[in-house]
């Protein structure tokens, strides 16, 4: 495997890592879906505040942290949907980054093993001599 098809696979690695993270951002929020359930308007608001201040406490820099303090101290439904959100997508942020790490690391110990094995192929022809077919068969003859 060439360097330059290992680099690609890299840059198409961190491209899809991107895409992920632009599409999961971008979705519809989860806050709005749960008031459309039944869930309580301040509750809603307040999954989604803490929802984008998980995701910014575990990274991703699409999202920003919002918090709002006075409905926070003043509304259970509030507080308990921030925290909900807050823990859930944060954890889920970090989960999803862990699973790319991991899938890039896969991807890179698979690359090398394939450079390596590539390298000793090479290596190995460059040092065994080029036998004629006369040559072969009296080698084949000394193993029987």
């Amino acid at each position: 495997m060439k360097v330059d098809d290992f680099s690609r696979k890299r840059v198409f690695s961190v491209l899809a890592c991107l895409t992920i993270s632009i599409f999961l951002s971008s979705c519809a929020s989860e806050g709005q879906r749960m008031i459309n359930e039944g869930a309580s308007p301040a509750y809603g608001h307040g999954y989604d505040a803490g929802c984008n201040s998980g995701k910014k406490a575990a990274g991703d820099i699409f999202s920003q942290f919002h918090k709002n303090v006075q409905q926070y101290q003043h509304s259970q439904d509030y507080r308990q949907g921030w925290d909900d959100g807050y823990n859930e997508c944060k954890s889920e942020w970090i989960s999803m980054n862990r699973q790319q790490e991991l899938a890039i690391e896969q991807q890179r110990a698979a690359d090398e093993h394939s450079l390596i094995k590539s390298m000793k192929k090479d290596n190995d022809q460059q040092y065994v001599p080029k036998l004629n077919a006369q040559e072969v068969e009296e080698l084949n003859k000394l193993g029987h």
